[in-house]
């Protein structure tokens, strides 16, 4: 008792003198996030253009300063979040799906939301290739993060199912590793590339060539619309910043909101982001296309971590989608 009485009394005396109380740990004064290329993004530019996540940190009472890059594809996002120089990645299913893996029970990444929901083309200049089994030694296929890229889980999933799961990985020694407007460049030129397997709108610009012609649809392979790309973030993060956190989803439904309600403005704040030469209109018409979805909904993520899990690309158990995304999309009707 007399102990309790002497530290009550040092409490007060300190509180008289001026001495301040102990306080919370202080969130980032620098928020970081990064998106790479293509229209998949759009969500993120709005957010940069329209300074959305500025106004929920804003109300949220924090002057937190945000910082945007752009990378290629998704294993630099990993190394930068792993690193600590990023604090949200954006990029395809897989190589998400391989940082939850790996961090599971530490770091313990997840997704934040879905970002869209688009079809992947991989297409050819090659007339001889109909289908995947008419690719031989000779072929060689572009894709941005070759070997990680949600373009390449889709292809080892069309190969499982073509040639047996033992045989998933049959067509990594054709990969190509070039970011989507390089990948581009490389296959118009008509050189080493025979096929290309990308994203809109790059994958409408390389049909858009005489000789050209799809392969794969990836909605084929999934069975129907699925998730395309997702944002991620560690849970330590996210723990340790709550408001910064609650202020990026908002802005991030916000700027969902604003691409639905408008796509012709969508479309023209994409092209001021990106510089893309395909013009709005063009842009416009893909966006009201009724197989791209600008959607914070999770669909068919599932079919992507089981067929990952399966062949041992992923390891740790997920029962649902809900173990992969953070609690601020479970209301969402998500698959």
């Amino acid at each position: 008792m007399k102990r309790k009485l002497m530290f009550a009394a040092l409490l007060m005396l300190a509180v008289g003198l001026g001495v301040p109380a102990p306080k919370a740990a202080a969130e980032v004064d620098e928020f970081r996030v990064a998106l790479q290329y293509g229209i998949g993004y759009l969500p993120l530019a709005i957010m940069k253009q329209n300074q959305l996540i500025e106004k929920h940190l804003k109300t949220a009472g924090l002057n937190t300063k945000v910082a945007w890059s752009r990378l290629a594809s998704g294993q630099p996002m990993n190394d930068a979040l792993l690193s600590g120089s990023l604090h949200v990645a954006s990029g395809g299913v897989a190589p998400f799906l391989i940082l939850w893996g790996r961090t599971h029970g530490n770091l313990n990444v997840k997704a934040v939301a879905a970002l869209s929901s688009m079809p992947m083309y991989l297409v050819t200049n090659n007339p001889k290739v109909k289908t995947i089994r008419d690719f031989t030694e000779n072929d060689r296929i572009s894709m941005a993060g070759a070997g990680q890229s949600i373009q390449t889980l889709v292809l080892q999933m069309a190969a499982a199912r073509e040639f047996g799961d033992a045989n998933y990985n049959k067509f990594s020694t054709l990969y190509r590793n070039l970011s989507h407007p390089d990948g581009l460049i490389a296959f118009l030129s008509g050189q080493e590339i025979t096929a290309y397997f990308s994203s809109p709108p790059f994958q409408y610009q390389a049909l858009a060539k005489p000789g050209v012609h799809r392969v794969i649809n990836s909605y084929d392979v999934t069975g129907g619309p699925a998730t395309f790309l997702v944002a991620w973030a560690t849970g330590k993060f996210r723990d340790e910043n709550p408001k910064t956190f609650q202020a990026f989803v908002g802005a991030w439904k916000e700027a969902v909101d604003l691409i639905n309600a408008n796509k012709r403005n969508a479309a023209e704040i994409y092209v001021k982001e990106s510089g893309d030469k395909s013009g709005v209109d063009t842009i416009e018409k893909m966006l009201n296309d009724p197989e791209i979805r600008i959607t914070m909904t999770p669909e068919n993520t599932m079919k992507f971590y089981e067929f990952m899990n399966k062949v041992g690309t992923v390891k740790p158990k997920a029962t649902s989608w809900k173990d992969l995304y953070f609690p601020e999309v479970h209301n969402l009707p998500g698959s």
